[in-house]
Parts: structure tokens; sequence; C-alpha cells
């Protein structure tokens, strides 16, 4: 099949890309640098450079891919030129509408597009599903997040004479992720500087990378169009993963935080994710698209990933 994917670059597409194209699949992959467009011809891809917002420049990549398929891998989570999480709603909203308006005028059938699950309204008990409604009430700090995530995902779902696809992945983990060794997670855990706020109820539903990409392999001819959580099958609190974590980095044990200090040193947003946040289920999933996590538990998969780490701690300062 010939593939359209914006995002080729990112923690998903270095997985997803070599995996298209080991498929026999043609791969064109749009990237925003000349830094990425030299990443994406190194795994096979055809590479083109440009920008989601530009709508008329989009429309002329897309249309002269000929894609069956187009992915929506973009997030600005790495941007370093401005605010990550205003960049990424834009991205969610404005560059989404772009995209699904470049594919619904060429020859793709079937628009896939990377939503995340932590973002429902929390439940009193077990886990979210797919029909669990979006946190659209939650505090003001939350809530540009969670409407622009229900714009992607309701265009998405409802494209013109496309079928809409949204996979809604966990916390990813991995190579090229915040939780790679040398990145922001675990160089905050070593030197000390990730709370357990409150009780650290916050659930957490982590995702491989390596095992996104295969779920959204899967996505390419499995699954009715909709919504499906990709996440692995283990559920843990903060207060369970965090210090796991800290103990295969050696790292000092967390520190606790009140959820009131929590409040106004850290804000709403991570008092959310790190006491109030639900897990998300992956049975959909797993039947629909025929797919599993592998590794099935966090724990596993956090082992093999800090198995050669240097764990010294760092030096707080």
């Amino acid at each position: 099949m010939n593939i359209f994917i914006a995002g080729g670059s990112g923690a998903i597409g270095r997985q997803l890309v070599p995996m298209l194209v080991q498929a026999g699949h043609r791969v064109v992959a749009m990237t925003r640098s000349q830094e990425g467009a030299v990443l994406l011809d190194a795994m096979g891809a055809l590479p083109v450079v440009g920008n989601v917002f530009d709508k008329e420049g989009l429309a002329r990549m897309v249309e002269q891919a000929k894609p069956d398929i187009v992915i929506h891998q973009l997030t600005a989570f790495g941007a370093k030129d401005a605010d990550p999480l205003a960049e990424t709603i834009r991205v969610r909203t404005e560059g989404t509408r772009n995209l699904i308006a470049a594919a619904e005028k060429s020859t793709a059938s079937r628009f896939i597009t990377q939503s995340i699950s932590f973002i429902c309204t929390p439940v009193k008990s077990g886990l979210t599903d797919e029909s669990t409604p979006l946190y659209l009430d939650a505090p003001l700090a939350i809530q540009p997040l969670a409407h622009a995530v229900a714009e992607m995902e309701t265009r998405t779902v409802h494209c013109n004479g496309l079928e809409g696809i949204v996979l809604r992945y966990g916390w990813f983990y991995g190579p090229g992720t915040n939780y790679d060794p040398s990145d922001a997670i675990p160089l905050a855990i070593k030197k000390g500087r990730m709370p357990i706020v409150g009780g650290g109820d916050g659930i957490y539903s982590f995702v491989h990378v390596h095992d996104a990409a295969v779920a959204t392999m899967k996505a390419l001819t499995h699954g009715e169009p909709g919504i499906y959580n990709i996440v692995d099958d283990a559920p843990a609190k903060l207060s369970e993963w965090l210090p796991f974590v800290a103990n295969l980095l050696d790292a000092p044990a967390p520190a606790h935080m009140d959820e009131a200090l929590a409040r106004e040193k850290l804000g709403d947003m991570l008092v959310y994710i790190f006491n109030e946040q639900s897990g998300a289920s992956n049975l959909k999933a797993k039947k629909a698209l025929s797919w599993a996590p592998a590794p099935s538990s966090w724990r596993a998969g956090f082992k093999s990933l800090y198995a050669s780490v240097d764990a010294k701690p760092a030096p707080n300062k």
C-alpha cells in the first residue's frame, strides 16, 4: 500500500516507519526539518519537509503521495522554541483539520490518528474504556487539552469518505521517549525531583513505543472505524511504579508532597496526572485489532529499558 505519515520522525514514527517499509509498503513521511528528512531517508521512507499548518502545501503533498492510508502521528511535545503543550493543542485542532481535509481530497480510504488514553473523566473504580467521556469539565488548566483531543477524535471518526481510526495510546516508554534512560523523567527521578503527590493514586496505563507501533500496523487493515485504547495489561498507580523505577535506577526513594502544596507548586495538570487519572482497558483493541502488548507489563518493560543503565544517582542541584 501507499502510506502517507505525518510525523514520521517522532518516537512512534522511528519505530513505525521501518516496520512499514519492511512490510513492503511505499511510505511517504512528512517532517518539519531537514534533520528529520535525513533520518526518514535512512529508514527507507520517501521524506517530504512540510508544515501541517500550511493547508495548501499539505494538500499538494498528500495528493502527490497517492496514499491508500494517511497516518497522523504529529505532536509538538518536543518543541523547544514555544510552549510544547500549546503547540500540541494547535496540532490536534488546526493541524488535524488540515490533514483530514487533505486526506479527504486524496485517494486515501483510511485515516489513523494518534490520541491519548489518559484524558478521560476519572472513574471511581475500575478502568476507563473507549466509551468513557473525555474530561471536558476538568479544571481549567486541563480543559484545553481535553477539548483539543475531543475535536481531533470527533473529526477523525466522522471523516468524509474515510474510515477513521483513533488509537488512544497510553503513556509511552522506551527509546526516544521521556522515559529513555538519558531523558527527562529518569533524570528527574535520579535527582529526587519527581514526588509522590497525595496518595500517588494516579493510575498509569503504559505502552512501549514498539508495541504502539505494532498496534498501528494492525490498524492498517484491522478494526472498524472508531476508537481503540492501546495500553499494556497492567495499569499501575504512581505510588507503585515510581518507587519501582527509582530502585531500578538506584535513585533516592521518591519524596511525598501534600496535594494542596502540589496544586500550588506544580499545578492542576500534574496533580491530575500524579493523583487522579484512571487507567485504561485494552480489551477492545486486543480483540478487534488482533493485537497484544509485549511485554504485557511495565515491570518487565522498565527492567529491560534500564538494564544497562549506569545507575549512579545524579547529584542534587
